[in-house]
């Protein structure tokens, strides 16, 4: 068996990692670190196998939970199929800056090129608590935000002059955490800072170039949108409070480099910064539309309570919309997702679509070779779909994307030939009115 690695280790730590890999490839583990499939359009692990992101939004769990928490709240997204936890290193949102302990990041508070030990071993610990469980870490290095009266972010405290440093501290720290990648930004557009994130980037990447980069900027600006031309831009995150489709199929058809397309971030449940409420139907759509664009890297879920870990987060363990956003991996990871292209043109579902941008559109994909087709459908209604585009013999079903179970079609399997109309129940096992069609070649 070959073993690779882009750092030096110590023979005992090469022998470690010889014996453990196939261990992981035997219990179907992924192999870390991730890195772009050939085409671009989604992950890969070090075994060459195909990585379905699907992460949970933790973001203070840093600093909110202590280490017999943390454990807690890993075993049970880990229970629940999540692959992967977005976190913030450190965070002044959602209460004080120092964690449980009463440590804070630096000292002094604002100088990020004096980090204080005993709190960055906190961070230490909870990324070898996800690594013992074989969970990806998405971490954010800096959440700047906006600056002026928007004072929980770091825009003031990131420099041209510090970047760079910083960057490498990060670097070195945690170039041994393979199941590791990076957010840099925060919630803005870096505008004046776009320099410094670079160099935070570059400063990462002298120590631990095995490590995926990508940028959290406002809503409606991914990665790409600020730092298409940058090599080190390994992930392009997408970011929006809108239909996710939208966004999505833009940086799909994004001209020059392509990237794993991964949704980062949209509306959570329970909340509603945008005013369009945090209903677990919402979360769901936001998904299924995502990934039918284009977001073939894969998607994050957030919950309130979950990312703030406030007095509620054990009871939002088990939020309606955590337990039906498991489906969404159920449905997608256990075909080959990757290879499905947008049904941008409607070749594929050629009547009862719906208008573009409204909400209940329906997005539709297909492979290239005919032998899979998924259509999302939010409102309740038949639609009209060219099974010719297809390979048949076609298994055809409803995918009922609160619970995972399916209705098969009457009738199927169809020929792959002509037009045919296909209803949906009109009614999920939550009382909502969304279904997947899934249709398979034999």
């Amino acid at each position: 068996m070959e073993c690779r690695f882009s750092l030096t280790p110590s023979p005992l730590l090469v022998l470690f990692a010889c014996l453990s890999v196939p261990s992981a490839l035997e219990a179907g583990e992924a192999v870390f670190p991730l890195r772009a499939a050939p085409d671009g359009r989604y992950f890969v692990d070090s075994a060459g196998r195909p990585f379905f992101y699907h992460a949970d939004t933790g973001w203070t769990v840093t600093k909110k939970l202590v280490p017999k928490e943390v454990d807690e709240y890993l075993d049970d997204r880990r229970a629940r199929g999540f692959t992967a936890i977005h976190v913030h290193t450190f965070s002044k949102e959602q209460g004080p800056l120092a964690n449980r302990d009463g440590q804070a990041p630096f000292e002094p508070p604002d100088d990020i090129l004096k980090p204080n030990e005993r709190y960055w071993q906190n961070v230490d610990s909870i990324l070898r608590a996800a690594r013992s469980r074989n969970l990806l870490v998405a971490m954010a290095a800096i959440w700047i935000r906006w600056g002026g009266k928007d004072r929980e972010g770091w825009r003031y405290q990131l420099t041209p002059d510090n970047a760079r440093p910083y960057g490498r501290f990060l670097g070195t720290r945690y170039r041994e955490f393979q199941n590791l990648i990076w957010i840099l930004g925060g919630d803005a557009n870096p505008i004046e800072r776009s320099s410094a994130i670079a160099e935070i980037a570059l400063g990462i990447q002298e120590s631990a170039p095995h490590q995926l980069i990508s940028v959290h900027n406002r809503p409606e600006n991914s990665s790409a949108s600020f730092f298409g031309s940058q090599q080190w831009l390994g992930v392009n995150m997408a970011y929006t409070y809108g239909e996710t489709y939208i966004h999505v199929l833009g940086e799909w058809n994004r001209l020059g480099k392509v990237w794993p397309i991964v949704l980062g971030e949209s509306g959570y449940e329970e909340e509603s910064n945008d005013g369009r409420g945090g209903e677990p139907f919402r979360v769901r759509r936001q998904a299924y539309g995502a990934i039918l664009s284009g977001a073939l890297g894969g998607h994050a879920f957030g919950q309130k309570h979950i990312w703030r870990f406030d007095e509620k987060w054990r009871g939002a363990l088990d939020s309606p919309a955590t337990r039906h956003i498991a489906h969404v991996k159920k449905l997608f990871a256990s075909r080959p997702w990757y290879r499905l292209i947008p049904d941008q043109e409607s070749e594929l579902v050629i009547d009862g679509r719906g208008f573009f941008g409204d909400v209940d559109y329906v997005p539709a994909a297909r492979t290239a070779d005919g032998g899979l087709a998924i259509v999302y459908v939010p409102q309740a209604r038949p639609v009209a779909v060219d099974l010719g585009r297809l390979r048949g013999p076609l298994r055809a079903e409803w995918f009922d994307p609160t619970t995972g179970e399916i209705v098969e079609v009457e009738g199927a399997p169809f020929e792959a030939a002509g037009p045919r109309k296909f209803a949906p129940p009109p009614k999920n096992a939550a009382g909502d009115t969304d279904f997947a069609l899934v249709l398979e070649g034999r």
